[in-house]
């Protein structure tokens, strides 16, 4: 295999984003690496494989690192002219960046009743899933058989212990409200993607109260979906999950909204 393709395998196997640099054109002279010439670049900036070292390697890492960030490809030329920050070997080439997310990781902090069809919702739209509850009964594989982890332990204090970054989905749904409120203020601090809150108007105005006498910055209370989910009308669990997996959607989709094919006609 490959190395890079091995890298490649690797990385997504652990749920790790990356990006490709492949050189698409390139001068026939003057050029280090020839067109097909490829490289990874890990999110950490480790790369495996060249398209020709210096300082425009240097420089498609970057746009490379700045494509996983962005999750968006893009095509970038580099100029071996031997003008001011140029290489002097006097060729061009092309080179098209596309990034590869990795995993999402939905995280439910509650085994009950929502718990189980939102977990179903997540693994066929392709989320790892952890759920945690501390109540052996319902936070076990024989219920969850088909997510990736199911823990049993505090919840707040299990949720501490995850990694939580910017592809983490953290949806609160446990069976009372200080459980619920104790994982929220776990979570509100830190970098996730997603953070909700099973709810009503006025559980979220108690909890941003005990918040603030907690002395949580209200600059994270903006980031908190409470109550969690679109307003569809949900009654049952299987229809409040998917209204709270509709509002990770369109989080996800944010720049594919208000397509011409849902814009009213007059």
């Amino acid at each position: 295999m490959d190395p890079i393709i091995k890298t490649a395998f690797a990385a997504a196997q652990k749920g790790q984003s990356f990006a490709f640099a492949t050189i698409i054109a390139a001068t026939a002279k003057g050029t280090p690496r020839k067109t097909g010439a490829k490289m990874i670049v890990l999110a950490d900036g480790t790369i495996d494989g060249t398209i020709g070292g210096g300082r425009n390697e240097k420089a498609a890492i970057a746009e490379c690192r700045k494509a996983i960030h962005s999750g968006q490809t893009a095509t970038v030329t580099y100029n071996y002219f031997g003008q001011e920050g140029e290489s002097v070997c006097g060729g061009q080439m092309k080179v098209f960046i596309e990034p590869f997310a990795g995993l999402k990781h939905l995280i439910i902090c509650g085994a009950g009743h929502i718990a189980l069809p939102l977990s179903f919702l997540g693994k066929l739209l392709n989320f790892k899933v952890t759920i945690i509850d501390n109540r052996k009964e319902f936070s076990n594989t024989k219920r969850f058989g088909h997510v990736d982890k199911v823990i049993l332990d505090d919840h707040a204090t299990a949720l501490n212990q995850q990694i939580i970054d910017e592809k983490t989905y953290i949806v609160i749904v446990t069976q009372g409200n200080e459980y619920d409120y104790q994982c929220l203020k776990t979570a509100i601090s830190k970098n996730m993607a997603y953070l909700g809150v099973i709810s009503s108007k006025a559980k979220q105005i108690k909890f941003f109260h005990r918040l603030k006498k907690d002395n949580i910055a209200e600059k994270f209370f903006k980031k908190v979906h409470i109550p969690t989910g679109l307003d569809i009308g949900a009654q049952t669990p299987e229809e409040i999950s998917i209204s709270i997996m509709a509002e990770i959607i369109k989080i996800n989709n944010k720049k594919l909204l208000k397509s011409a094919k849902f814009q009213q006609k007059h």
